[in-house]
């Protein structure tokens, strides 16, 4: 399946999730507070089949909240429906040929959240490209560019195609690496 076509029944999905939750707060008019728990009870099975691997509900309304805030700051005249898609396979989707997909893994020394993606991959023996930001300015350069922050980690890959996903966040990282590489890291 081409990632349009992906993007386009995730979107689908996320809207149809948009307008469950506005009648069950039709007497708000759909105002809550806490959307993003009714977002991840309704999307957290329905979703599975679009990720690399599946979610925790906190983990998905983490996911929900960051991207909430992201769409607000990049783009916030964007369908929302349709950035929520192109994000969350960005992060979290699968690879169509892992393989042959080159990694590379933005992080600094003495990061706790990094260390834990470095232990994942030495644990699955998966050949990454480590990228220290502040060992070499240009990966620092690299992440501002992309990602408008230089958070870490961040694991960019890079598919046979040019296509490139930039997948921050080291629950997320450490997950895809397991469920795309190998056996679950100790």
């Amino acid at each position: 399946m081409s990632e349009e076509v992906k993007v386009a029944r995730l979107a689908a999905l996320f809207k149809q999730t948009g307008e469950a939750h506005h009648q069950a707060f039709l007497q708000t008019d759909g105002a809550d507070p806490e959307w993003p728990i009714w977002y991840s009870e309704y999307l957290q099975d329905r979703l599975t089949p679009f990720l690399a691997a599946p979610l925790t509900r906190s983990r998905l309304v983490f996911c929900l909240i960051e991207t909430d805030d992201e769409h607000r700051a990049a783009d916030p005249d964007a369908p929302w429906p349709e950035y929520y898609a192109r994000r969350l396979l960005e992060c979290l989707g699968p690879a169509d040929e892992p393989a042959k997909d080159h990694l590379s893994l933005y992080y600094f020394d003495g990061c706790p959240f990094c260390v834990r993606v470095l232990r994942a991959i030495d644990a699955l023996g998966i050949d990454v490209e480590l990228r220290n930001i502040y060992a070499d300015a240009g990966h620092l350069a690299a992440l501002r560019e992309v990602r408008g922050r230089t958070t870490v980690p961040v694991l960019r890959i890079t598919s046979p195609d040019g296509d490139e996903r930039w997948m921050p966040e080291s629950a997320d990282i450490v997950r895809y690496l397991q469920a795309t590489y190998g056996q679950a890291a100790a």
